[in-house]
């Protein structure tokens, strides 16, 4: 059998697969309207058997077992979905809602103080058995003021009983397992007055003095002090990792010993292609050493089929005018400032033919970039540091650059920008992110508090400004957005050590000075739909860049995050 016949029968094999899927998945959609519950859970389950990241089928059979009255059943659907499908983990508010639905005794609690004996409460243990809540608090920061208000309580009450000697049982150490990867994640964010940091203090100078001893250790106890500061932290916390410990505490460890460990080896793998300039440069790279940035636990799944850059495109911003880069077997990409690598991961999987050079200024981020790498991307994927400044210099050519949300933390953000065009291919295409002059006033008038107090930009001066904003009272735009909810992302957005931002006719003039076509701005799908259904009702043009600044004038929030638009080379 020669190639071309191989490749007609995977095909075929595919095409008959896909086929499958899609003729269950429609018969279950009919049996659940239908009211047939049992047939639709039946055939959501083979659908699921076929395509374990069926996103789709996933919920829907939660929401069957729902219907059923399966709580529980339900509870471990969405939980699933939640690892294996973690985008979903986006659109919080349905998280929320979900949450609810499965857990009501939560719903309830929200919003109400914590009582002290909250850990022996009947609510308490229908709420930590719920094994979806779980998986989210395992996954993601919680983003959510009053679900971060109830978990905090809760995590002084777990303080409280293992200083006490309490010891837990399954439900209440599965739940205290994942609140400690979940302050984990979001950094220790949760409020904390001097009484309570001290009693942690204290709980973690016993743990590592039977560390020292190799004694023994509870496990409820080590959970605790992981809510508090990362078990690596502790001056004989790394002999954990040879200790047998309790599953739901064994991923503790791994979160907060092993995978630390992991990332100081990965630092001396990481090439430097170009010196890392002073002044500026230096600072912003010492703030990502100490705080790497974004914080996140799982890759998503990528789509089926994979994307071609020019077909997706067309696709997101149908009213654009490019040439297409004719780039479908092989794509060059150059991610410049990756951070911590999830979207340059995304592209490497995302893309059809992807290879990926992927930089950034800071080791730590980029240590843990590598760590995430799962095996089959290694080879897709190259991780480097570099300074944006001197990467122009580079023999390498993309087809497809992107640097988002870095070129405003730069001095010279423009002679920046103006090094990333020389990379790029001849009708190659870039996506630019850049904040608003418009839509960072709030940020602006943040950081004049910040300075006004004094707060430095650390944990605990991170943690008094959330606390003073929360008391304030009045919602700032801001703290709807993730980024208020860890601290190296509430670092990032509000105690930066330098950002400049932009308007769009000083986006314009720049693009019209460095043989840049404008192609359109990107939005997440619903704001997108939004926008752009108000510039169809009048008439307006996509891509007509003039128009974009009158509307963002009129609606200064266009923008919340940051512009993020494409444009191509001349």
């Amino acid at each position: 059998m020669n190639r071309n016949q191989r490749r007609a029968d995977e095909k075929r094999s595919d095409d008959a697969h896909m086929q499958a899927i899609a003729e269950n998945y429609d018969r279950a959609r009919v049996a659940q309207e239908a009211g047939d519950l049992a047939a639709a859970a039946q055939l959501y389950r083979k659908v699921i058997a076929l395509w374990p990241t069926h996103a789709a089928a996933r919920d829907r059979l939660g929401f069957v077992y729902l219907q059923q009255g399966k709580a529980d059943k339900a509870a471990e659907q969405y939980a699933e979905l939640v690892r294996a499908v973690p985008q979903v983990l986006m659109q919080f508010d349905r998280v929320l809602g979900t949450i609810a639905l499965l857990a009501p005794e939560l719903a309830n609690a929200l919003g109400k103080p914590v009582p002290d004996d909250v850990l022996a409460s009947s609510a308490f243990r229908a709420i930590a058995a719920n094994q979806y809540l779980r998986a989210v608090l395992e996954s993601t920061p919680v983003v959510d003021l009053a679900l971060e208000r109830w978990l905090t309580g809760v995590r002084a009450a777990m303080l409280k009983a293992a200083l006490a000697g309490a010891k837990a049982d399954d439900v209440t150490l599965a739940l205290a397992a994942s609140l400690a990867q979940q302050c984990f994640i979001n950094e220790y964010v949760f409020s904390l007055d001097e009484t309570e940091a001290g009693e942690a203090e204290r709980l973690a100078a016993e743990i590592d003095a039977a560390l020292a001893k190799d004694a023994n250790v509870a496990s409820f106890t080590l959970a605790a002090l992981g809510m508090y500061r990362g078990l690596h932290t502790l001056p004989h916390g790394d002999a954990l990792a040879a200790r047998r410990i309790a599953p739901p505490v064994a991923a503790v460890v791994t979160q907060q010993v092993i995978e630390p460990m992991r990332e100081r080896e990965l630092r001396a793998t990481i090439p430097q292609l170009t010196p890392i300039s002073d002044g500026v440069t230096a600072a912003v790279r010492a703030q990502y050493e100490q705080s790497p940035y974004p914080r996140w636990v799982r890759l998503g799944v990528p789509p089926l089929p994979l994307r071609v850059l020019d077909d997706y495109i067309r696709q997101m911003l149908p009213a654009a005018s490019f040439r297409p880069t004719g780039a479908r077997e092989a794509l060059d990409v150059l991610v410049a400032g990756c951070g911590t690598g999830r979207h340059a991961l995304d592209v490497a999987q995302g893309y059809q033919g992807a290879h990926v050079l992927a930089v950034d200024i800071s080791l730590s981020s980029l240590a843990a970039a590598k760590r995430h790498t799962p095996p089959h991307l290694a080879g897709r994927i190259e991780f480097a540091q570099a300074d944006i400044l001197a990467l122009g210099g580079l023999e390498r050519r993309f087809d497809l650059i992107n640097s988002t949300g870095v070129l405003h933390h730069m001095e010279r953000a423009l002679d920046g920008w103006r090094e990333l065009i020389k990379l790029l291919k001849p009708d190659g295409l870039m996506q630019v992110g850049l904040y608003s002059t418009y839509a960072r006033r709030d940020v602006v008038a943040a950081r004049g508090m910040i300075a006004a107090r004094g707060l430095a930009p650390t944990p605990e001066g991170i943690r008094a400004l959330r606390e003073d904003l929360i008391r304030e009272g009045r919602p700032h735009d801001f703290m709807r957005l993730n980024d208020f909810f860890t601290v190296s992302e509430c670092r990032d957005l509000l105690f930066h050590v330098h950002e400049r931002r932009f308007t769009i006719p000083e986006i314009k003039a720049f693009l019209d000075g460095n043989g840049l076509n404008f192609v359109g701005f990107e939005f997440a799908p619903q704001a997108h739909r939004h926008h752009h259904d108000v510039f169809a009702r009048n008439g307006w043009a996509a891509n007509d860049i003039d128009r974009w600044d009158a509307y963002e004038r009129a609606e200064p929030q266009t923008f919340a995050g940051m512009y993020i638009f494409w444009v191509q080379k001349k």
